[in-house]
């Protein structure tokens, strides 16, 4: 049983390597080393591109995470952060292109930063590649709410709950009582799940934009840790790491949540 585990493990290894070999992040700091090098002429500038670019791609190899997304079926641009232009909720789009930049610039810091820092930021680096994969479906979740609420007048629905309750007082005919308190309630209900997308689709905003900060801030910290070199200590990389391992499982358990809201359908 366990030779057909690892028999199974090994079919899709190479997926696995193809798919982190060709990832933006992965190849922007191959890019960004071999034009360094060219510009400086310099091999240990490239050796040390080459170090990273293998770093990068191996602990992709061994995250769980990166096996989950890479074999889920979902095409390789449904698990790419889409360009800000596509997108059509503004503070979706704001996180988005905000996100991008980040990346950008923490790819140039770590085009030549020192090996002994890019050792120390393997898993940093690994937690941060999942939680972009966590940023690609929480836009996915985000459009898709807004694109609902769009569709949809909270202000109409109240107003249709005022006049039921007004007719239910107003009613003299006890069936016809008994039928406006059963529209009401359905129209309370309808009132509740509208609550619930709007409350839902603020929560994706609000952890976009956490997820937006933290790539925001990474470039300072990994120069702060270049600055340091060999007075950097084990704990501060560890903080690092404990930080986008703790917000990736925080992530996680909302998006849990947000797999138990499901779409409102209004009657006409």
């Amino acid at each position: 049983m366990a030779e057909r585990g690892e028999s199974t493990l090994v079919s899709y290894l190479p997926k696995v390597l193809a798919r982190s070999a060709g990832s933006t992040l992965n190849l922007v700091v191959a890019g960004v080393s071999a034009l360094l090098a060219a510009g400086l002429r310099s091999w240990a500038v490239a050796a040390l591109g080459a170090v990273a670019y293998v770093a990068l791609v191996a602990w992709d190899v061994v995250s769980p995470g990166f096996w989950k997304e890479t074999l889920s079926g979902r095409s390789e641009e449904e698990r790419k952060l889409p360009a800000p232009g596509k997108l059509e909720d503004p503070r979706v789009r704001d996180s988005v292109r905000a996100i991008h930049q980040a990346r950008e610039e923490l790819t140039r810091t770590l085009a030549d930063a020192p090996r002994g820092v890019l050792s120390h930021l393997e898993l940093a680096l690994s937690s941060l590649s999942e939680l972009e994969g966590r940023a690609v479906r929480l836009v996915q979740r985000g459009e898709e709410l807004s694109r609902y609420l769009r569709t949809v007048d909270m202000g109409e629905v109240r107003d249709q709950l005022r006049l039921l309750e007004e007719q239910t007082r107003e009613a003299r005919d006890a069936e016809a009582r008994e039928q406006y308190q059963s529209a009401r309630k359905a129209r309370e209900e309808h009132l509740a799940a509208l609550r619930d997308i709007h409350a839902a689709h603020e929560r994706v905003l609000a952890n976009l934009s956490r997820i937006a900060a933290t790539f925001q801030g990474l470039p300072a910290k990994v120069m702060r840790l270049r600055a340091l070199d060999a007075q950097a200590t084990d704990s501060m990389y560890g903080d690092l790491n404990q930080e986008l391992g703790r917000m990736n499982g925080e992530i996680q358990a909302f998006e849990d949540t947000l797999q138990s809201l499901k779409e409102v359908r209004v009657a006409s």
